[in-house]
């Protein structure tokens, strides 16, 4: 790291132990960072601006749970990826009960007029080479509950399980296409 640069983990360890000032910098110098990343997968500008601000409280809330022994931005890229993840899904579930469609494939142009399926490529790509290590009902679940955005119970009812059941083969199976990710370098 250049000297000029400075160390995100020592800015955040110092930003647990109370120290404002670090605090401020380490907001500032990921800023930016955070912003390029969303904006090389999401290209809408005005949901970029929303899902930072998203990422940056999530940040806030979630820095006690930053250890300093592991590297800060696998843990900032970490929140910003399931905060954009979660806008994807959301802008996903708004599409599917405006228009109808079937799946995310089939959604209408945003109001930007960028095509929502070219702003989730990329990401659509790597959730669906996780979604493919899964079996195939494990696969069913996670799709008809995260991706079409279905209620546990709506999905216990048609895959004929108990809700509990659907929460938690759901959980593992993110679980699974998480380690996957992580250990295939979507991280």
């Amino acid at each position: 790291m250049s000297s000029d640069m400075p160390d995100l983990s020592e800015l955040m360890t110092a930003a647990q132990k109370g120290d404002q000032r670090a605090y401020q910098q380490l907001l500032e110098t990921i800023t930016p960072k955070l912003k390029s990343f969303l904006y090389r997968r999401f290209f809408n500008s005005d949901a970029v601006e929303d899902i930072l601000q998203d990422v940056l409280i999530a940040i806030h809330r979630a820095r006690h749970t930053y250890r300093p022994d592991q590297p800060f931005e696998n843990w900032m890229y970490g929140i910003a990826r399931h905060k954009l993840i979660d806008a994807i899904r959301k802008q996903t579930r708004i599409g599917n009960y405006e228009t109808g469609a079937e799946n995310i494939h089939e959604l209408p142009v945003t109001k930007t007029g960028t095509d929502t399926k070219n702003n989730i490529s990329q990401i659509d790509n790597d959730v669906q080479l996780a979604l493919d290590i899964l079996p195939k009902k494990q696969r069913q679940l996670v799709e008809y509950t995260k991706v079409m955005g279905h209620s546990v119970e709506e999905t216990a009812q048609k895959f004929n399980m108990s809700e509990s059941a659907v929460k938690t083969s759901t959980h593992r199976s993110l679980k699974k296409m998480q380690k996957w990710l992580v250990q295939n370098g979507y991280t």
